[in-house]
């Protein structure tokens, strides 16, 4: 439909649909779950994207795969190296062990440190820099110039973007009439590969991005219309814990994304409760952000059919007790 647009910001409907062929064959498609108890509580049609259920218990292993794929094979052989807050590097150091090549991710300081001895148990490196994800992110290029390693970046990479993306083509063969999408955003990579590909395909369908109040780097980049970059980033859900978007994905979400909206911590914290009592599934912070939205911000109509992304469950037992105590 607009193909030959979407190409400006490096990143098509056809790139998405050729990452879901590749990725079919390292892994399977996520289930699209109708929820009886969610559908009553918002007063909609109401279907959750489980992307806790992948390999690495969160979505960017999508993405991740993906870069690593398509990176040439001598190129591949010197390795990866990157930069995260914790699922991403999970995501490429599956990709890495998936192809017997070497990764290391940099970390922050005060990195989540369950998802640390997951990147770790898959064969990456550690290597804890900074306080924050952009001192980790630096760092990690700062190294990666000296050496061979090929940086995978964790949401402003055509090639990442693609592969996040590839939910939605899983969405549309689910359930083609959708009508509302809601996708949790950090630096914007997963709801500009969903958004890019929903809008091309179904223009109709409604996206609307979900972020948390410490860290709405999106949120305030597009109302500004440039990238805002937040002195400082405080939030429960370190999946989204982004200070900026990036060019890429910011293009991508002024293009295609409708609205976006703030959540709270509490707010969080109740949806992985409800998630949990409910469904009986894991969600950490990030992953229930976009069922926050739902209970607390979007207002559906009685008909309307919304699809939610749980995007990760990789969630401590010190946040999930707080959520469990959640009223």
């Amino acid at each position: 439909m607009r193909e030959v647009e979407s190409d400006i910001v490096g990143v098509t409907p056809s790139s998405v649909e050729a990452a879901a062929l590749d990725l079919a064959k390292y892994l399977a498609p996520t289930p699209l779950q109708y929820s009886r108890a969610f559908t009553d509580k918002a007063r909609c049609y109401v279907h959750i994207k489980i992307e806790s259920i992948q390999p690495i218990r969160a979505f960017k292993v999508r993405g991740a795969l993906t870069k690593v794929m398509r990176m040439h094979p001598e190129e591949r052989s010197k390795g990866v190296i990157t930069a995260s807050a914790g699922n991403h590097g999970q995501g490429v150091a599956y990709a890495a062990a998936t192809f017997k090549i070497p990764a290391t991710v940099y970390v922050p300081e005060t990195a989540n440190q369950l998802k640390v001895e997951a990147i770790r148990r898959l064969g990456a490196e550690v290597v804890p820099a900074g306080r924050n994800y952009n001192d980790a992110y630096l760092e990690a290029m700062r190294h990666q110039e000296q050496g061979g390693a090929t940086f995978v970046h964790a949401f402003d990479d055509p090639d990442v973007v693609a592969g996040q993306g590839t939910i939605a083509v899983e969405l549309l063969r689910d359930l083609e009439d959708v009508d509302t999408v809601l996708v949790p955003i950090g630096g914007g990579g997963l709801i500009g590969g969903i958004s890019l590909y929903l809008k091309e395909k179904r223009p109709h369908v409604k996206v609307i991005g979900a972020e948390p109040a410490g860290a709405d780097g999106m949120y305030r980049s597009l109302k500004a219309g440039r990238i805002v970059t937040l002195e400082r980033v405080n939030t429960i859900a370190d999946g989204l814990a982004a200070s900026a978007p990036g060019k890429l994905t910011f293009e991508l979400a002024k293009r295609y994304v409708d609205e976006v909206v703030i959540v709270q911590e509490a707010e969080m914290l109740r949806a992985i409760r409800l998630v949990f009592e409910w469904e009986h599934l894991l969600a950490e912070p990030a992953g229930a952000a976009a069922l926050a939205a739902l209970l607390y911000h979007y207002s559906p109509s009685p008909n309307e059919k919304v699809v939610v992304i749980l995007s990760g469950a990789n969630v401590t037992d010190e946040v999930m007790i707080r959520a469990l105590k959640s009223r």
